[in-house]
C-alpha cells in the first residue's frame, strides 16, 4: 500500500509540473478509487504503468480528467436553499444598489453552468425590466474545458430542467426537444477557465457560490482555498456553500446567515483579529476606555483593511529587513503559505527562492537608497505568473534607511482576462444529463447527513465521502448499462454465427469433427456420428482418445492433430483403414482452425476412398431410384 501510495504522488506530481493538471490536493481516498477506474477500464494493474501509458499517448490525459471531474449539477439545487437566497438573502443586499450600481457574483466550480444560470434568473425576477439600470456581472468558473463549453451554450434536456417552475421555463427558455436558456439571461454570465486552488480569486464579489466543491480537497487545501473566497469577497459579502459542507462551523472570518443551508456572510477586518487582540507591551491590556488608543486602534484597523483590500501585493520591512506587516495578496501572488510571516528575517522564508533576483534588487537599494523595478516570474504549482516587483527603501528625515516596502504585481491578469474574452466568444454542443434515480438516493443521503451534523459534526468527513461515493456510482452504473448492451449485441451476433456454422458443418455428407486444443470434440455432424456407431450425440464429451477405433488409428490422429498444432499447416493421411468394425478407408483431413479468442481447433474430414466412395455413389443412385 505504501508503494502504491509513493506511485501515485510521483504520477500527480508529474501531471502537475508536465501536463499542467495539479490534483495534488484532493482528497487521495477520492483519487484512489478514481484512479483505479480509469486503469481497469484500460487492464492496467499499477501507476507507474500508467504513468507510462499518459507519456506515449497523450490524449488519455481527456479521458482521465473525465473520469476524476465528476460534474454533478442542476438548476436551483436544493430547492429551500434558493427560496431562502431568494426571499431573505438577496433583498437585504440588494435594496441597498441605486442605479448605475453594480453587483458582482462569482460561481467557483460551476460545472456545465445550471446554478449561475439560477442565479441570474433570481436577479431578473427581483429586478424585472430595470434590470438594465444596474451593472449585474456573473463569473462562473471551473477547470473542466468541456463542461464550459457546455454551460456556454445554455442548451439543456428537459429532465435538466425540470426543478425550474414552469412559468420560468416558459419566461426565460425556448425550445422544444432541449430547452435553451434566452439570451437576455446567458448574457449576465460569464463564463472562464480558473483553478480554484491555484490560480488568483476574483475580486470585489458581493455574493460567492461554491456547492459541493470543496468536499474534494484536503483539508489544507480547504482552508487556502477558503482564505481565496474571503479575500474575493466585499466587506458584508456572501457566501453559499453546499449543505454538507461544515469547514466555517467556527470560522471567525465568517458568520452564519442560516445554519441549515450554509449561507454565510463575510466578517469584516477578520483575518487579524488574533493580532488587534493581542496584549501589549509589559503585560498591559489595552486601556478600551481611552480614547487616544482607541483611536490608534481603529487607525490600525483601517490600515489592515486597506492593506487587505489592495490586489497588489505589500510586504513592509524593518531597518534589520525583518518583515513588519504583509497582506494576503502578497502570499497568494508569491505561492507561500497562507500563515503570518510578520517578526521573520526575509532572507529566512522562500521569497528568496522563488524570486531569484530579489536578492540582487534588494542589495542594490540599500547601496543607493533608490527604488527598483523589476519583472520576475514565480512558478506557483503548474502555473507561472509575471509578477512586477517594485522596491522602495524607506527613509527618515535625515535621510537614513529604516526598512523598505516590497510591492507585487501580477500582471498575467490582462493576458487572462483577454484570454476569457475570447473563451466567451466561442460556442459548442452536447450535454451530459445526471442520473436521476442515482440522484434521488443521494439527496436521501444528504437529509440523513445532515440529521446527523446537527448532532455531531465530527460525521461530517464521512457524509462527503458518501455523497462523492453515490456520484461516482451513477457513472460507474452507466457504464455498466452499456456494456450490458454491447454484451447482449456481441450474444446475440455470435448465436447467429454458430448457428449458420452448425448447419453449415451439418450439410456437408463427408463425416467431420472439430477438435479443441486438448482433443475434445466440440462438435461433429450427423455422418461422423453415424461413422462411429452413434445415433445421436453422447451425453458427455469425448476426445479422440475414446473413439471407438483401433489404438494404431488413434494415435495417428494424436500424432496429425499435434503437428497441425505446432506447424500450422493442413495434413492429409491418405487411405486409412478405420478398423475391424468399418467396411471402408478413407483420406483423413486435417486443417487448423484458428478462433478470435487465439485459441486453435482442428477441423478433422474423412473421404472414403476407392471401392467405399464408388459404393456410396451407388448407394445414393439407388436411394434416388428409389
Amino acid at each position: 500500500m505504501a508503494k502504491d501510495a509513493a506511485l501515485l504522488k510521483d504520477l500527480l506530481q508529474e501531471l502537475a509540473e508536465q501536463r499542467n493538471f495539479d490534483f495534488r490536493g484532493y482528497k487521495n481516498t477520492t483519487l484512489e478509487r478514481r484512479f483505479r477506474r480509469r486503469m481497469f477500464q484500460l487492464n492496467i494493474g499499477d501507476y507507474a504503468e500508467y504513468g507510462e501509458y499518459i507519456r506515449e499517448r497523450p490524449d488519455e490525459i481527456n479521458h482521465l480528467l473525465n473520469t476524476l471531474l465528476i460534474n454533478v449539477t442542476e438548476f436551483f439545487r436544493d430547492p429551500p436553499a434558493w427560496e431562502i437566497l431568494r426571499h431573505e438573502i438577496l433583498p437585504q443586499q440588494l435594496r441597498r444598489l441605486q442605479p448605475g450600481h453594480s453587483f458582482r457574483a462569482w460561481s467557483a466550480g460551476c460545472a456545465s453552468g445550471q446554478e449561475a444560470y439560477s442565479l441570474a434568473i433570481l436577479l431578473s425576477e427581483h429586478f424585472g425590466p430595470r434590470i438594465s439600470n444596474y451593472d449585474i456581472k456573473i463569473y462562473a468558473t471551473d477547470i473542466d474545458e468541456e463542461a464550459l463549453n457546455t454551460a456556454r451554450r445554455g442548451e439543456y434536456t428537459l429532465e435538466a430542467v425540470r426543478l425550474v417552475r414552469s412559468e420560468w421555463r416558459e419566461k426565460y427558455f425556448h425550445g422544444k426537444g432541449a430547452m435553451r436558456v434566452n439570451r437576455e439571461i446567458r448574457r449576465l454570465v460569464i463564463f472562464g477557465r480558473s483553478n480554484l486552488a491555484h490560480d488568483a480569486p476574483i475580486s470585489h464579489v458581493n455574493l460567492l457560490i461554491c456547492r459541493n466543491v470543496l468536499i474534494y480537497f484536503d483539508s489544507d487545501l480547504q482552508k487556502q482555498i477558503l482564505i481565496r473566497l474571503h479575500y474575493a469577497l466585499e466587506p458584508a459579502g456572501l457566501l453559499f456553500l453546499g449543505k454538507s459542507e461544515s469547514q466555517l462551523t467556527n470560522s471567525r472570518q465568517f458568520q452564519r446567515l442560516n445554519s441549515r443551508w450554509r449561507i454565510f456572510q463575510r466578517i469584516t477586518g477578520s483575518l487579524e483579529d488574533e493580532r488587534l487582540d493581542a496584549p501589549v507591551a509589559n503585560g498591559e491590556e489595552k486601556a478600551n476606555d481611552l480614547g487616544p488608543v482607541k483611536e490608534f486602534d481603529s487607525l490600525r484597523q483601517q490600515h489592515r483593511y486597506l492593506l487587505e483590500t489592495l490586489r497588489i501585493g505589500v510586504f513592509a520591512l524593518g531597518p534589520d529587513e525583518i518583515i513588519t506587516d504583509h497582506n494576503l495578496a502578497a502570499l497568494t501572488l508569491c505561492g507561500l503559505p497562507s500563515s503570518s510571516l510578520v517578526g521573520k528575517r526575509l532572507a529566512d522564508t522562500d521569497l528568496f527562492i522563488r524570486i531569484s533576483e530579489l536578492p540582487v534588487q534588494l542589495q542594490a537599494t540599500r547601496t543607493n537608497n533608490e527604488s527598483s523595478h523589476f519583472p520576475a516570474r514565480v512558478k506557483i504549482g503548474s502555473e507561472e505568473k509575471l509578477i512586477e516587483v517594485t522596491i522602495r527603501p524607506l527613509l527618515d528625515e535625515a535621510g537614513q534607511r529604516r526598512g523598505a516596502f516590497i510591492y507585487f504585481e501580477d500582471q498575467t491578469i490582462q493576458e487572462k482576462l483577454q484570454t476569457t474574452v475570447e473563451e466567451l466568444e466561442s460556442t459548442s454542443e452536447e450535454l451530459q444529463s445526471a442520473n436521476e434515480e442515482l440522484e434521488t438516493t443521494n439527496e436521501e443521503l444528504q437529509s440523513t447527513n445532515e440529521e446527523l451534523e446537527t448532532t455531531n459534526e465530527e460525521l461530517q468527513s464521512t457524509n462527503e465521502e458518501l455523497e462523492t461515493t453515490n456520484e461516482e456510482l451513477q457513472s460507474l452504473n452507466e457504464e455498466l448499462e452499456t456494456t450490458n448492451q454491447e454484451l447482449e449485441e456481441r450474444t446475440k451476433e455470435l448465436d447467429e454465427v454458430n448457428n449458420v456454422y452448425a448447419q453449415t458443418l451439418e450439410k456437408i455428407r463427408l463425416p467431420v469433427m472439430l477438435v479443441n486444443q486438448e482433443r475434445r470434440i466440440e462438435f461433429w455432424n450427423a455422418p461422423a456420428l453415424r461413422l462411429f456407431g452413434f445415433k445421436s450425440k453422447p451425453p458427455m464429451d469425448l476426445t479422440i482418445e475414446q473413439l471407438p477405433l483401433a489404438e494404431e488409428l488413434k494415435n495417428l490422429l494424436i500424432r496429425r492433430h499435434r503437428a497441425v498444432l505446432l506447424k500450422e499447416q493442413p495434413l492429409v493421411a491418405r487411405s486409412q483403414h478405420l478398423g475391424a468394425g468399418y467396411d471402408s478407408a478413407a483420406d483423413i483431413h486435417f486443417r487448423l482452425i484458428p478462433t478470435e479468442d487465439r485459441n486453435k481447433n482442428v477441423l478433422i474430414m474423412f473421404e472414403p476412398t476407392g471401392a467405399a466412395r464408388d459404393g456410396a455413389k451407388e448407394a445414393r443412385k439407388h436411394g434416388r431410384k428409389r
